[in-house]
């Protein structure tokens, strides 16, 4: 069960899961509208779906659902002892959380690892899916080693590779700063500073603690193999991709939708691993197109 609040046209959720965690949300928009659910990638909270951004989809027509993953903003861990992350409980999550608003099914928008989740819902729980949007992701997980999808560039090794140090997390600038650096480097030459700034400060001020009083995830969940399964997609589909995205160069998406029938494939020039206003206008389009 949810706890949901009464006010009108955005609506905080907190949904208890089984092992503890309980998993902050939000519904933007009509509750009678059809449900489209936000699956950002790992570790991100839910103000990297910008508010925004957020009331463009529900002009649609739609109900936007956003959530705080695992360890991020207002979604807590849970107990010792039963801390999960991994794709499968961020699927189970994302279910969660329509559960909550009692949407039969939703319109998945997944990106990166979220993107991941989001076709695995479609191939495990196809009735839950109406559509996909699927952004800057790949049709397998990072642990799966497929020849044709290229690893990650150079340029993001070397970085890894000298990784910042961690900063004062009981300083809200220096926390900011520290996301702000970290983002830069998944990003194209274009990175939009103020905006990715923007995402952040909301972030620590809405939960300043942001979870590093915690131990983090004990365990997680395995992944099951999923691209195989595509091919048996049958909701339509669109798939954007950063032509200059370094942790998932662009034939990563390219593939992803050669394995769908009917998907369609929209390279975004100059974009890396990131989701700025300037492609708003593309992604606004993919979703209506998708609803129609």
């Amino acid at each position: 069960m949810a706890i949901e609040s009464q006010s009108a046209g955005s609506r905080p959720l907190r949904v208890p899961r089984p092992d503890g965690a309980v998993v902050a949300a939000e519904a933007i928009g009509d509750p009678g509208h059809p449900a489209l659910v936000l699956v950002a990638g790992a570790d991100c909270p839910m103000d990297w779906w910008r508010p925004e951004f957020c009331a463009a989809i529900a002009g649609l027509g739609l109900r936007v659902l956003r959530f705080d993953q695992r360890g991020t903003g207002e979604t807590t861990l849970g107990p010792p002892g039963s801390r999960r992350d991994g794709l499968p409980v961020l699927l189970g999550d994302a279910l969660a959380v329509l559960d909550a608003i009692e949407a039969a099914d939703a319109h998945w928008y997944g990106f990166s690892a979220g993107g991941m989740a989001a076709q695995l819902a479609a191939v495990l729980h196809p009735e839950r899916v109406r559509a996909l949007t699927l952004q800057s992701t790949r049709p397998a997980s990072p642990f799966d080693r497929d020849p044709d999808l290229p690893p990650p560039t150079e340029r993001l090794w070397a970085r890894w590779a000298e990784p910042a140090p961690e900063p004062d997390w009981t300083d809200a600038s220096s926390v900011v700063e520290h996301r702000v650096e970290n983002d830069r480097a998944y990003a194209s030459t274009g990175f939009d500073e103020d905006y990715d700034r923007a995402i952040w400060t909301d972030a620590v001020r809405r939960s300043p603690g942001m979870h590093h009083d915690e131990a983090g995830a004990e365990s997680e969940e395995p992944t099951p193999r999923w691209r195989e399964r595509l091919a048996d997609v049958r909701v339509p589909t669109a798939v954007l991709h950063g032509a200059d995205d370094p942790l998932f160069p662009v034939s990563n998406g390219e593939a992803l939708a050669r394995g769908i029938p009917g998907a369609t494939f929209t390279a975004l020039p100059g974009i890396g691993h990131d989701l700025p206003p300037a492609v708003w206008p593309v992604v606004l389009d993919a979703i209506r197109r998708a609803e129609s």
